[in-house]
């Protein structure tokens, strides 16, 4: 089930190689994820937005503070959407999808209904039995998505996920996700996007936290009140946009 995710007075620190005084990144972090909600941290290029999300993975640890949810962090279900997809190359589409699945107490015939399921919302009915190398990056990074929703996350962390793609394939990507992420049948996990693009975020997040300062901490959170599924020409975003930019201006 989707979890809570709370950051308590978190700091980042980073020892100097030089043996100088060490860089703190993030300085009494204090947020609120709810269970269900997609969350997008914007912000200028090296404020923590990656540290942040490599904390709550626990992929590294803070030098203080907290971040706890609803369950014992070892118990949830956590997957992760890289700006490269991370494919295996050796393995088929449907293998790099079905792979996650090892070691989980499910039979042959489910595991192959949900790739099945999985690959035909990402588009790629017809592409199970090929190679990474043979794909398009657009496809590959949606094999990427349908591997990550494949464990029905507790808690999804989206690292730039289509900042390596052209603008037309971004989009047809993050309709996809919209489109996953409100599929009834499934769960709906706890999730942080971070983005560079604030169009994006506008479109996909419920919440928008504007990060900025060195160290950085949170500028401002821009509540998104649109109703979903949205479209990515509605006139709303781009006043969401707008008000995302001037609290990175004013920040």
């Amino acid at each position: 089930m989707s979890t809570d995710i709370r950051i308590a007075s978190l700091d980042k620190q980073f020892p100097d190689r030089a043996g100088g005084a060490a860089r703190t990144v993030l300085r009494s972090f204090n947020f609120e994820i709810r269970a269900g909600e997609l969350v997008a941290v914007v912000g200028p290029s090296g404020c923590g937005k990656s540290t942040l999300l490599n904390l709550i993975a626990g992929l590294d640890s803070p030098t203080q503070g907290a971040i706890t949810f609803d369950q014992p962090f070892g118990s949830i279900s956590l997957s992760v959407v890289f700006q490269q997809p991370r494919l295996l190359d050796w393995l088929s589409v449907r293998e790099n999808v079905e792979i996650v699945l090892s070691g989980m107490n499910i039979d042959a015939p489910t595991k192959r209904k949900t790739v099945k399921s999985l690959l035909d919302q990402v588009e790629l009915p017809g592409h199970a039995s090929a190679y990474p190398q043979f794909l398009s990056g657009g496809q590959r990074q949606r094999v990427s998505i349908a591997r990550a929703f494949a464990v029905n996350p507790d808690v999804l962390l989206l690292d730039e996920p289509f900042s390596a793609l052209d603008e037309l394939t971004a989009r047809r990507l993050r309709m996809v996700l919209q489109s996953l992420w409100l599929d009834s049948a499934r769960q709906r996990p706890t999730g942080v996007l971070v983005t560079h693009n604030m169009l994006e975020a506008a479109f996909l997040a419920d919440r928008i936290v504007v990060m900025g300062g060195a160290p950085a901490g949170i500028r401002a959170v821009i509540e998104v009140d649109i109703a979903r599924p949205r479209c990515p020409d509605d006139p709303e975003l781009f006043e969401i946009h707008r008000r995302v930019m001037t609290a990175l201006r004013d920040g």
